[in-house]
């Protein structure tokens, strides 16, 4: 762990601490802090994107699409350990499902700003070899296709992707390479039906 971020120490438990966040439960969320630590570089790596698409869902009156936005956000939220966070997201979602479209435009700015100061805590986590190639490992590989499914069923936008970038650094042959690529894509264009398909698809091959 780097020293000289004021915002990060490391406390009794070999875990970390960030100001606003409950990094033991974050930890107990992911299942250990290797896992955390690699969530927290993914989440900020879709914090612009994810505040992006929840913005232009509102400018365009589409509330559906806002609340599926703010319920992912809600999840991402609650992973990380942003507990205060995720209760706003979760507030902004029932305002959605409520179709309250002048009170989510009145109250996601405040939150949407909240949750993008997060980059400046988490930054510290990037590392720059964070996409080097690892060996192939077809039961981890396999894993990951399943937790695209099941994310794909519930349609939790930041839990897809984060397992689409990890099947990316898995060095591999070409026709899986191309394989993985195009489901990366369906992932971030949110085709989940065409993702989960391919998912499925690629662990018959391994």
């Amino acid at each position: 762990m780097e020293q000289g971020h004021d915002s990060i120490k490391t406390d009794t438990n070999n875990g970390i601490s960030i100001p606003g966040i409950d990094t033991s439960l974050g930890i107990k969320q992911c299942g250990n802090l290797e896992m955390y630590m690699e969530f927290l570089r993914d989440v900020y790596g879709i914090i612009d994107k994810r505040c992006d698409e929840t913005e232009k869902s509102l400018s365009a009156g589409d509330i559906k699409n806002f609340t599926t936005c703010v319920h992912t956000l809600k999840t991402t939220c609650r992973m990380v350990g942003a507990t205060a966070l995720s209760e706003s997201f979760l507030e902004l979602e029932q305002i959605g499902k409520e179709g309250a479209l002048e009170k989510a435009v009145s109250l996601t700015p405040d939150v949407l700003a909240r949750f993008r100061e997060l980059k400046a805590s988490l930054e510290p986590f990037v590392e720059a070899d964070a996409d080097e190639k690892v060996s192939f490992a077809a039961e981890a590989v396999v894993e990951l296709l399943t937790e695209i499914e099941a994310a794909a069923a519930d349609f939790d936008i930041s839990r897809a992707e984060v397992a689409a970038k990890k099947l990316l650094t898995y060095e591999c042959g070409k026709e899986l390479s191309d394989r993985l690529v195009k489901l990366s894509e369906l992932v971030d264009n949110l085709d989940y039906d065409e993702a989960s398909a391919l998912a499925a698809e690629i662990k018959k091959m391994l």
